[in-house]
């Protein structure tokens, strides 16, 4: 009876959120955000952090490896075990992109971002407050973009937090 009443709840949240006739400029917004958390700056970030070659760019990297190693298997794992359908693809929906599977619990884009964004936070704690409003930017833009309910994404953005601490712990950098 609860699971039926937080997706409802889930349900009609999403409905208040997307807006399946947004204009061009919105449209562009989040797409935009949502490419953010797509892995190329993940990648860019990582490659930078190899070049610097110092201690604490090698520990930052061997992190953010680490929490992917943890948090990518999960990722899988939870979209096969829940088979949630997407919005998009239920009843009808629509969307303004197209997403990569058919299942959105969890949100891979929230997941990554909020992992890459916590390790960040950890050794720039000066940005956190910016990497906060990014991480939780890509999150919500998948919602806004019609591929994600709101748990979806919540649940994807505590599973990429906690997989980020876990790293930071086991690396010792924590």
């Amino acid at each position: 009876m609860l699971l039926v009443k937080i997706t409802q709840l889930d349900h009609a949240i999403f409905k208040g959120l997307f807006k399946p006739n947004a204009p061009k400029w919105w449209q562009h917004l989040f797409v935009n955000l949502s490419r953010t958390g797509d892995g190329v700056v993940y990648l860019i970030f990582a490659s930078w952090l190899l070049y610097q070659n110092d201690n604490n760019s090698l520990l930052m990297l061997n992190v953010l490896l680490l929490g992917f190693a943890i948090e990518r298997p999960l990722y899988y794992l939870f979209k096969n075990l829940f088979k949630r359908t997407r919005p998009c693809n239920w009843q009808g929906g629509f969307s303004y992109i197209k997403p990569s599977d058919q299942f959105s619990l969890p949100s891979g884009h929230s997941a990554a971002a909020w992992l890459f964004a916590t390790v960040l936070g950890f050794f720039y704690p000066q940005l956190w407050p910016l990497l906060m409003l990014w991480a939780s930017s890509v999150a919500v833009s998948r919602v806004m973009l019609g591929v994600h309910y709101p748990v979806d994404i919540i649940l994807g953005s505590i599973m990429g937090y906690g997989c980020a601490h876990l790293s930071l712990q086991i690396t010792g950098a924590l």
